[in-house]
């Protein structure tokens, strides 16, 4: 064993049960957190003062080199997580082809009351039609052999790094839903900020007010809109929220259905109101997005696909890959308001 550096898992599960286990405490159980008043640091304590020190049975002069080896927690600290609630919360729709076709009534020829027997005209409306082209996302990832081997029976490193990919394909979406235009990356899909721009309101570099969100919630009522969600960064978000506060002691919380990773999300004259990380947070250039989501869907040819590739050498190679595009097939119906402190 100490040739090797190291203890076996039967070793190391017996240190474990002489310091935690004597203390009630199991695997992976958080035992000290003062924001919610838990702490079992005492019950350690005693177990600890029952054990030897390494000192005391060696007299180790090499305590700090080998004889006490390391033990790595296998889960991962994803330093870079982000919530994507628009990949989780807009709809997706199944289409064929490589691009989304769709028909539009742009102007009707309305009903009329006429005169006795008066002649009856052909009352033509005006229709038109629209196509999405589809555009493709890949995550490609690649194991070793001598990677997998080392690590078995500690963490799976292939189960990793599909996560890890799953997470970044959920990234490019949500960016890209947000963000996206196709006419400056030919690539990649026209998001939503981009998409909208028939009524686009600026603050001037203000600050949002109350009264810019009923008016932008007004022109798009008038506009055939129905505003069900509205999206800011994280500053407007607070800051709204606290206008909000200022004359009512809490915000209306959505209900259930509406849980999809935004903790603090709230309602206001039956909006969903979000914040999402991928919104401008230039101060003087942020950007507040209302939207009917009636007229707002992900077009999905393939939905997440994992592959595996072929093998060249001694690893492992796999792809995620995803067809689609965002479609906004009546855009006027919504708002995006510009230039928000």
């Amino acid at each position: 064993m100490f040739a090797k550096n190291g203890l076996t898992n039967v070793e190391a599960g017996y240190v474990f049960d002489k310091v935690f286990g004597k203390a009630d405490i199991y695997e992976d159980e958080l035992y000290y957190d003062p924001l919610r008043q838990v702490d079992k640091r005492v019950e350690i304590g005693r177990s600890l003062q029952k054990a030897p020190s390494i000192s005391s049975t060696t007299g180790g002069t090499f305590t700090g080199y080998s004889l006490l080896p390391p033990f790595v927690d296998p889960s991962v600290v994803d330093r870079t997580v982000r919530e994507t609630p628009l990949v989780r919360l807009l709809p997706r729709r199944a289409v064929r082809g490589r691009s989304y076709v769709y028909n539009i009534l742009s102007a009707q020829a309305g009903a009329a009351f006429l005169a006795e027997d008066a002649p009856l005209d052909d009352q033509v409306d005006t229709r038109s039609n629209a196509t999405v082209n589809l555009k493709y996302a890949y995550a490609k990832g690649r194991v070793t052999g001598p990677a997998m081997v080392s690590s078995e029976g500690f963490i799976n490193l292939m189960a990793e790094d599909i996560r890890s990919k799953t997470d970044s394909m959920n990234k490019l979406l949500e960016n890209t839903i947000i963000n996206g235009d196709a006419s400056t990356n030919t690539l990649e899909f026209t998001g939503l900020l981009a998409s909208i721009t028939s009524h686009a309101p600026s603050s001037a570099g203000a600050a949002l007010t109350i009264d810019n969100v009923r008016t932008d919630l007004t022109t798009a009522f008038e506009a055939n809109g129905m505003i069900d969600l509205c999206v800011m960064d994280g500053s407007t978000f607070n800051s709204f929220k606290g206008l909000l506060m200022d004359f009512q002691r809490n915000v209306e919380r959505p209900g259930p259905t509406m849980d999809f990773g935004i903790p603090d999300a709230f309602t206001f004259d039956g909006v969903l109101f979000i914040k999402d990380r991928y919104m401008p947070t230039t101060a003087g250039s942020r950007q507040v997005m209302y939207l009917d989501t009636r007229y707002v869907f992900l077009a999905v040819l393939q939905d997440y696909t994992y592959e595996e590739l072929s093998k060249n050498n001694d690893s492992d190679s796999y792809m995620i890959k995803w067809y689609g595009a965002l479609v906004v097939t009546f855009e006027s119906a919504m708002v995006k308001r510009t230039s928000v402190a």
